[in-house]
């Protein structure tokens, strides 16, 4: 029996003998044509003719895998994914297109403070440095999409995996597997398919990799010039990634290369400078320090380590410990068994190749990085918040392991291939009968992660479907308050955000308080709205999709009447008891409410602050009390609904903000034709989406009677009043 031709047969350097071709003296030489070189043309067809059909397959899966992520933006994320860093992101590159670093912050700053922002001087200062953000840039600069720049990176994800792969094992067609294992997994397909940095950050290791690696081989200083102009932009874009994945290759390669460690030093240095130039400049721009990351400037304490962590400003201290890391690395592990492509295969091969000693030095290197990365994982908070307190990777991919697929598909594809190059040996019927259902199992493994990822992203874009065309269906050029938690433009939904000249038809900011007022002075031909959010929205395919939009209203004078009801919170049936809390300044009254039934009050809004005698009952049994508030501050009112559970925990179920201005002095605003009280409030519902849970809290205005005609124009100035600087305006609220 013929001896089967191994898989590594496809070995540059190993071509086959070629046919005898006549020298070049015994071709006649033709008239009118130069005897030397060709047109450039033709030696670009000589070169295409030329290449090897592995090659001609790469390139044919690099243009599926970029259309891959261009169709699947329109379809599955044609409003940005539950990751909410999407719009960080392409709010960034959109400012980068319009020729700008920061976007601008018009006053009042935080009303339009996007996701993860934080307000500098006159301008946003976004939490991620430029280098991902101006690779969407430039799609948009030249195209006015993004579409170039998301196939631009698949396609090179898939090129450069082939590469490296060659480089390491010198097999094309082993190669030619790795690049199509990493084209195939359901988490490439879909970060492809994202504005976010984990699949660039992929193809800049690998380019690291590949021309350290080559041009060490080679002995030429481009390849690795080009390593440290990737170096330099990965370590600016994931700088722990960098660390953890390439330090176990960086020192072996300072050992093994005895006689040109400096001379790849000084051709790495040379790469280096450029983006690292960018980043100090960046740098100083963004936090006045050329070594502080923009990072470091939202909230010190979403840091590496264990302890206390938090995102931003006003979010909860999450207490992260070592068994916390030990969970989210188990559950991106976990996952990454389906979302990669043969994940589970690919690692028992990598093992079984790495036991074998079949590994070259640069490619064991790689392994242990993508170890040592896992163990790094471990003090990593942000994915345990990824992973335990938000949940995003079950819908998504385990993103934060993206940079483990560079020596899975690697050392797997290879011990793969020596594997089905050994059954090959003993005959073909003995390697169908293991390969067949190892590969059924892994493509219906894939089929079924990726179906199951595409159904509930599906879902959840249906949601914000829904939500996108509600807000674009209110006439004119709107304005929408948006009142969620946490409050920032763009989370929980994406479509809840601002361009960065915040001209857009429909206006977004967030319901903080007092400083509604001043954006709505700002924006007088701009009719107002509330868009009320629940806790939680979409925040998995079964999470509450509820929303509801509310129109806006100004009113004036000695006294505002509202009516507050609260409906039955969520966890009515867990609830021991609830109350509502009303604040204002530093008082605030509580009203008991029983969780079943809810309540509906009245208050009255006037220049005295907040009393028991503001309230009325209009059904249920509340009996305020009253006590004062520590460090209290402001004017508008806050209504919060609290529950407490049958181990007598109490949390906040909804909260509202009314903005109340009171004036000066309001005994002699009257004289002075001046209002003692503005509110602006809800006059009623317009339209809801969704299902689920809503906002138990609604907050009305008492209905106005009709204004005599002397009134009316008085009525009709009433919103171009409410910045004159008689009246009290105390820290946002």
């Amino acid at each position: 029996m013929a001896t089967p031709r191994s898989l590594d047969d496809e070995r540059p350097g190993r071509a086959a003998a070629a046919p005898a071709t006549p020298s070049a003296a015994t071709i006649p030489a033709q008239p009118g044509r130069r005897a030397t070189g060709r047109s450039p043309w033709r030696r670009a067809r000589g070169r295409l003719a030329a290449m090897p059909a592995v090659a001609w397959y790469v390139a044919v899966l690099a243009v599926l895998s970029a259309t891959a992520a261009v169709v699947l933006r329109h379809t599955v994320f044609p409003l940005l994914s539950v990751n909410n860093d999407e719009g960080l992101y392409l709010l960034h590159a959109r400012t980068l297109a319009e020729g700008r670093l920061f976007p601008p912050a018009p006053h009042p700053a935080r009303s339009y403070l996007p996701w993860l922002g934080t307000v500098v001087d006159d301008h946003y200062v976004l939490k991620y440095t430029p280098f991902v953000p101006a690779i969407f840039a430039a799609g948009l600069i030249v195209t006015g999409s993004i579409d170039p720049s998301l196939a631009a990176v698949a396609a090179a994800a898939v090129i450069v995996t082939y590469l490296l792969g060659v480089e390491l094992t010198g097999s094309r067609r082993v190669a030619a597997l790795s690049a199509t294992l990493l084209a195939l997994s359901p988490l490439m397909l879909l970060q492809s398919a994202m504005v976010l940095s984990y699949l660039p950050a992929l193809v800049l290791l690998q380019v690291t990799v590949l021309g350290v690696l080559r041009g060490r081989r080679r002995r030429q200083a481009w390849p690795v010039v080009c390593a440290g102009l990737a170096l330099g932009v990965a370590a600016s874009v994931r700088p722990y990634d960098v660390v953890l994945l390439l330090a176990p290759l960086a020192v072996w390669l300072a050992v093994s290369s005895t006689g040109r460690r400096w001379w790849l030093l000084r051709w790495l240095a040379c790469g280096l400078a450029v983006p690292a130039l960018i980043l100090l400049l960046t740098n100083q721009a963004a936090t006045g320090n050329p070594l502080r990351l923009p990072f470091a400037l939202l909230e010190p304490d979403d840091r590496l380590g264990f302890g206390p962590r938090r995102l931003y400003p006003e979010d909860g201290r999450h207490v992260f410990g070592f068994t916390d890391g030990l969970r989210s690395v188990g559950d991106h592990l976990w996952l990454l068994g389906g979302w990669a492509c043969g994940g589970v295969v690919l690692a028992a091969a990598a093992i079984a190749q790495a036991a074998r000693r079949r590994l070259t030095a640069p490619a064991a290197m790689l392994g242990l990085g993508g170890l040592l990365f896992l163990v790094g994982y471990l003090g990593f908070w942000g994915a345990w918040n990824a992973a335990e307190l938000w949940g995003g990777i079950r819908y998504v991919g385990p993103f934060y392991v993206v940079p483990v697929l560079i020596p899975l598909v690697h050392l797997g594809g290879w011990g793969c291939a020596t594997l089905v190059s050994a059954l090959l040996g003993r005959g073909r019927r003995v390697a169908l009968a293991v390969i067949s259902p190892v590969a059924t199992a892994v493509l219906a493994l894939t089929v079924v992660v990726l179906t199951g990822a595409l159904r509930d992203n599906l879902t959840l874009t249906s949601h914000d479907r829904d939500l996108h065309a509600m807000i674009n269906r209110m006439p004119g050029r709107p304005l929408v308050f948006v009142a969620a938690s946490p409050r920032y433009l763009g989370h929980p939904t994406p479509v809840t955000a601002n361009g960065p000249d915040l001209d857009s038809r429909v206006l977004y900011a967030v319901a903080r308080g007092v400083d509604d007022l001043a954006v709505l002075a700002d924006h007088p031909e701009r009719a107002p709205y509330l868009l009320r959010l629940p806790p939680g929205y979409d925040r998995g395919p079964e999470s509450s999709s509820a929303a509801r939009l509310e129109r806006l209203a100004v009113r004036q004078g000695d006294q505002v009447q509202m009516t507050i009801t609260v409906g039955v919170p969520p966890t009515a049936t867990r609830a021991r008891s609830a109350r509502l809390l009303l604040t204002a300044g530093t008082r605030q009254l509580s009203l008991p409410v029983d969780p079943r039934a809810g309540a509906t009050v009245t208050l009255t809004v006037d220049a005295d602050g907040l009393d028991p005698g503001d309230v009325a009952e209009v059904s249920g049994r509340t009996r305020p009390t009253m006590r004062a508030v520590p460090r209290g501050r402001g004017t508008s009112l806050t209504a919060q609904l609290r529950a407490t559970d049958a181990r007598g925990h109490e949390h906040t179920v909804d909260e509202q903000i009314v903005p109340v201005r009171i004036a000066r002095d309001p005994a002699a605003a009257g004289s002075r034709g001046e209002p003692a009280v503005t509110v602006l409030g809800s006059v009623g519902q317009v339209a809801a989406v969704g299902t689920g849970t809503r906002p138990p809290l609604r907050i009305r205005l008492a209905a106005q009677p009709p204004a005599a005609p002397a009134e009316q124009p008085r009525a009709a100035a009433a919103v171009a009043s409410i910045r004159k600087p008689s009246a009290t305006a105390v820290g946002g609220r």
